[in-house]
């Protein structure tokens, strides 16, 4: 009788041990997946050259807005919402607008020895031969009595500076009265000069330095069963 219980009793407890067994499911560690190190650094260090050309725009476009009145501030609102591209177009634009006159007046006011009355009197005109005088003072292009210095005969026949420096500023004062004018025309050629001149250059500069497709991919195409393969993809090893 004791031997039946004692039998009983270890079959009962097997029986136990194994339903226990068949309902416990094994415990599968997580597996990790989020990206390498290698591909997170290659992103951030991505998004950071993009974050910081357009910082470095965004700065430079409210350098821009502070030298404004503020009746013209409304032309550049717009550009607070456009695209890298276009921000850097207007940039452009914006100083070549203000370049370009800049040289041309003062080479017009150099050759024909002419200067326009009232505007070299002005108060723009004291400011750019401030500017321009401490400018060219500093390179050695002028003596500090405005006569040419050691480096007086770059101007070719060692002239009186005080002339290249009042013809500078004449035409700062003329380029700084069309502000208005040069704003408006920045604003409107930016779509234009952002379409043709600036997004082709960025491509450019993408494809020299950016990422080269790997060996054996092709761009587009079509294989000689009429098969066409998309950019990025690999041809079999029979070309077909």
């Amino acid at each position: 009788m004791l031997h039946l219980c004692r039998s009983s009793l270890v079959q009962q407890r097997t029986v136990f041990s194994r339903r226990f067994i068949s309902n416990t499911k094994p415990t599968i560690p997580p597996v990790n997946a989020s990206p390498s190190l290698s591909s997170k650094t290659a992103g951030s260090i991505a998004n950071g050259a993009k974050s910081g050309a357009a910082a470095d725009a965004t700065a430079k476009l409210s350098s821009i807005e502070r030298r404004l009145p503020r009746f013209l501030l409304r032309y550049l609102s717009p550009l607070r919402a456009a695209p890298l591209s276009h921000v850097t177009a207007f940039i452009v634009l914006h100083e070549l607008t203000a370049i370009v006159p800049l040289f041309a007046l003062a080479g017009a006011f150099h050759y024909y020895n002419w200067l326009p009355p009232y505007i070299s009197e002005g108060k723009w005109v004291t400011e750019g031969i401030a500017m321009f005088g401490s400018w060219m003072r500093k390179r050695g292009w002028i003596g500090d009595n405005g006569e040419g210095g050691g480096a007086g005969m770059w101007w070719g026949r060692g002239e009186n500076g005080v002339r290249i420096v009042v013809e500078l500023a004449t035409a700062y004062a003329i380029t700084k009265a069309f502000l208005p004018l040069r704003l408006v025309l920045s604003v409107s050629l930016t779509p234009w000069f952002a379409r043709w001149t600036v997004l082709p250059v960025m491509a450019r500069l993408k494809g020299l330095f950016g990422k080269k497709p790997p060996k054996g991919a092709i761009t587009s195409g079509v294989t000689k069963s009429g098969t066409t393969v998309n950019a990025g993809s690999t041809l079999p090893k029979n070309g077909k």
